[in-house]
């Protein structure tokens, strides 16, 4: 689908005319209706801009679906959507169950947020994964949950640090969560759980332990 045919569909999903895009926006009906028919194929960023919000979508995926921005590009604007959303849905559990609760940029910690009590620290780390759609989907899910979980615990396994008590990797995608929790650690001799979060209903659905600290077997 080109990127006409895709404002096309967008505006009418909208129920928005050509006449209504342009007046809310700004930019003028024979720009719009050049663009909807292939006749201008390199548009704007202004553009782009402009109408982003008439047609209630964001101006990352109009710039995507122009070709401005490369499929990796987007998936990294997702991943930072869906961990802004997982910081918000989880910390304020952690609060309450008397969590002091610090976000981090990586540096010495290895989670999105690292939460303390008392002698114990909790690293928590998200990771986002786009939902797929073409026919070996089960097979890329197994092999991407498989290498997200290889290279976690390849990192815990050289962690230089000795006040982190427990390490969760956090999920929303279902299919994935159930994936980790057929392969736990084997050696580690730390405390791993996996947490599954629903995003969009914004909760903790589950959380199972994958291994337990067995520092003093």
């Amino acid at each position: 689908m080109s990127f006409g045919e895709y404002l096309k569909q967008l505006r009418k999903d909208k129920s928005i005319s050509q006449r209504e895009l342009a007046e809310k926006s700004g930019v003028s009906n024979a720009e719009i209706s050049r663009i909807e028919t292939g006749e201008r194929q390199k548009i704007s960023p202004d553009v782009l801009r402009a109408i982003a919000p008439v047609l209630e979508t964001s101006y990352e995926e109009l710039m995507d679906k122009a070709g401005y921005i490369s499929s990796n590009a987007s998936f990294m604007i997702e991943h930072r959507e869906a961990e802004e959303r997982f910081i918000e849905v989880v910390t304020p559990k952690l609060i309450i169950d008397g969590w002091g609760v610090e976000r981090t940029r990586r540096g010495p910690s290895i989670g999105d947020i690292v939460a303390k009590k008392g002698k114990e620290e909790w690293h928590i780390d998200f990771r986002y994964f786009r939902t797929r759609e073409d026919d070996d989907k089960h097979f890329r899910d197994d092999m991407r949950a498989k290498d997200i979980i290889s290279r976690t615990y390849g990192r815990l396994a050289i962690y230089d640090r000795d006040d982190i008590t427990k390490f969760t990797i956090a999920v929303s995608n279902e299919k994935i969560y159930g994936i980790i929790l057929k392969y736990p650690p084997r050696l580690l001799r730390l405390n791993i759980t996996t947490m599954l979060i629903d995003l969009e209903e914004g909760k903790i659905i589950d959380e199972q332990i994958l291994t337990k600290n067995n520092l003093n077997a």
